[in-house]
């Protein structure tokens, strides 16, 4: 994405406004400290209380027309600081768990209650557009467009969800320990797996190094194209999306959009989107195959619309056909594709207008250039799809936006998430019997931001295929990242692992890129990878040259691993993990986030590099074991 969100939850009715995005990178904590599980108890105690004083406050409200001083003494301790807008979720310090959790279920709960004893749509439109801004969730600006391209999908599910509790949905959206998932209707479904698998006893091994016959498998990613983008204009807007023409250009000059992008909250110029592409296509012509992992589609997330997306779609797309109009492109679905923004339909809905079929059908038009036409009818279904490649070797194209938190079609029917992820299965089981080697393609890493149930499943689906699944390929995160996997029951060994290819936009703080990999011919493991990135700032001191693009690093030449498999790359995480790793872990923070001076400017301290590399190794939301047991060494 990118990612996008730190979406603090307005309300039940209209959790909507909050999605927003990532900006600069923050320093959360993935361990949870001492005593954390007994605060946790007493906070669900807490949530109950404070939910029922808001409820008290929010009925005196409607029911007299004003607000007690109370009230807005309650919303003024509860509001949010204006940084915490920018920043994912998951990157906000575990502190925060708690007082979040506390403002969802207390103003949430109220609006879903509001709603449920007969508001109409214009009274919780007004009502949720007043509290998401005094709670500066965003500007108010801001507010009305996330909640009026909302509210109708989630009043729809409100209405025909009786049963649906800000608790669980408060759970869902935040998934931290601090907000607890108790309902079974979210937590009890699981895909069918093929009983013959084997179990895991060790680390799954892999390929030699590279070699001169190896593929080339060139990944694209993150794009954000903005057609807004206008160069000189208000880069410090405060919105999830600056640089565009409506903001105007600033007084000062160095709060300005640079001409080839950003590092603040702004997203990729058309000229910026054509120079990369057309730099892949001169440097590595000789690449086998292009994978393009979603999300081209900009940041403007209060005021998008299903033209203004098809055109920005159908714009890159086009380049990317004209530019590789023989070399084969695998693309997939980002978050931000959908209308509204991340809401991809799941279930039985009876509402035509709430569909995503019209993005199903134009990728399918799209991309129908360089795939089967086997591909054409799950892609028609549901966004995804799967290609033989070559004899013994398959791509699996996945779109799993439907386990984005902010998804909120998951409050409505959770157990919808089962159809693809079974599909995933049979693909996989048919693979196996067929001897093939798969590839999967996922835009949302499975540790970043997937309901946790979902990651369970996947997870058991991965362990079950490991033997048959060579690589996995991840965007969203904008960071130039990777995960490995390891065995739910016996978490000592790593079963897969999960390459980033960063971003093409520079949203937030870091610099553009692309990825190459080489693959093993025989046995489609990935051998090595070289990333390639610009420096911005450079870049834009000259806006009438082309970017100077230059090979970041090569994983294997900067790591020295034996392979690239996860047992190979396990070995350098548990290195990662000790003093003597700390520099080499600094090095990993720095291409992390690709040079970007914004970035680098900030720093990492070795806490905020410990908690880097339990990102690598936490794939499950719930699921902190192997976090921990890097903490004990690190600091030894």
């Amino acid at each position: 994405m990118k990612r996008n969100l730190v979406s603090l939850v307005l309300p039940g009715a209209v959790m909507l406004s909050l999605v927003l995005l990532q900006t600069a990178p923050v320093q959360g904590d993935r361990l949870q400290p001492k005593g954390y599980r007994e605060t946790v108890e007493k906070l669900q105690k807490f949530y109950v209380q404070f939910e029922d004083k808001v409820s008290r406050e929010f009925r005196r409200w409607k029911e007299e027309g004003t607000m007690s001083q109370h009230f807005r003494q309650l919303i003024q301790a509860s509001a949010i600081n204006k940084h915490e807008r920018a920043q994912e979720i998951r990157e906000l310090p575990t502190a925060r768990e708690g007082p979040l959790c506390t403002i969802c279920r207390g103003f949430g709960g109220s609006v879903l209650e509001f709603r449920r004893e007969g508001a109409s749509r214009e009274e919780v439109f007004n009502t949720t557009v007043e509290l998401c801004t005094m709670l500066n969730l965003q500007e108010e600006s801001i507010c009305r467009g996330l909640i009026e391209l909302n509210i109708d999908p989630l009043l729809y599910i409100v209405d025909n969800r009786p049963d649906l509790s800000s608790a669980s949905l408060c759970a869902v959206v935040f998934q931290s320990g601090a907000c607890v998932l108790d309902d079974p209707t979210f937590t009890e479904w699981e895909v069918d797996v093929d009983p013959n698998g084997t179990p895991v006893t060790a680390s799954k091994t892999g390929a030699a190094q590279r070699g001169p016959n190896d593929l080339k498998i060139v990944q694209i990613t993150d794009l954000h194209f903005d057609p807004n983008y206008r160069t000189g204009y208000n880069a410090e807007c405060g919105a999830p999306a600056c640089c565009r023409e409506s903001q105007g250009v600033p007084d000062d000059a160095a709060a300005g959009a640079g001409h080839w992008g950003d590092y603040r909250s702004c997203d990729t110029p058309w000229n910026a989107v054509e120079n990369l592409i057309d730099r892949v296509a001169e440097e590595h012509s000789d690449a086998d195959f292009v994978y393009h992992t979603g999300d081209i589609i900009d940041h403007g997330i209060w005021e998008t619309s299903i033209g203004y997306n098809v055109r920005s779609i159908s714009r890159v797309i086009g380049k990317l056909r004209e530019t590789f109009p023989e070399t084969p492109v695998y693309n997939i679905l980002g978050n931000h594709e959908a209308h509204p923004t991340n809401v991809y339909e799941l279930g039985e809905i009876s509402r035509p207008d709430f569909s995503t079929n019209w993005l199903y059908h134009l990728s399918a038009d799209l991309w129908g250039h360089w795939l089967p036409r086997a591909a054409e009818q799950t892609i028609r279904l549901g966004g995804y799809y799967t290609a033989l490649v070559r004899p013994g070797f398959r791509v699996i194209a996945l779109n799993n936006n439907d386990c984005y938190t902010f998804n909120w079609w998951i409050l409505y029917q959770p157990d919808a998430l089962k159809e693809q992820l079974q599909w995933l299965h049979d693909v996989l089981l048919q693979a196996e019997r067929a001897g093939e080697k798969v590839h999967i393609l996922a835009h949302l890493p499975i540790s970043s931001d997937c309901f946790s149930v979902w990651q369970r499943e996947y997870r058991r689906i991965l362990e079950r295929f490991r033997d048959t699944i060579s690589a996995q390929f991840h965007g969203h995160t904008h960071k130039d990242e990777f995960n490995v996997f390891y065995a739910s029951e016996n978490p000592e060994y790593a079963v897969g692992v999960a390459w980033n290819g960063g971003s093409g936009t520079t949203h937030t703080n870091v610099n553009p890129n692309y990825v190459v990999y080489y693959v093993n011919p025989d046995t489609y493991e990935v051998t090595d990878f070289e990333s390639y990135a610009y420096n911005l700032t450079s870049a834009n001191l000259t806006p009438d040259q082309r970017p100077d693009w230059f090979r970041m690093y090569s994983f294997q030449e900067e790591y020295g691993l034996a392979n690239l498999s996860p047992a190979g790359v396990d070995e350098l995480i548990r290195r990662l993990g000790t003093p003597a790793g700390r520099d080499d872990l600094r090095r990993y923070w720095e291409y992390k986030v690709k040079l970007g001076d914004a970035s680098l400017a900030n720093d990492c301290t070795e806490d905020c590099l410990l908690n880097h590399l339990c990102e690598i190794v936490t794939n499950q939301a719930d699921d902190l074991r192997k976090c921990q047991e890097l903490s004990e060494t690190f600091f030894d």
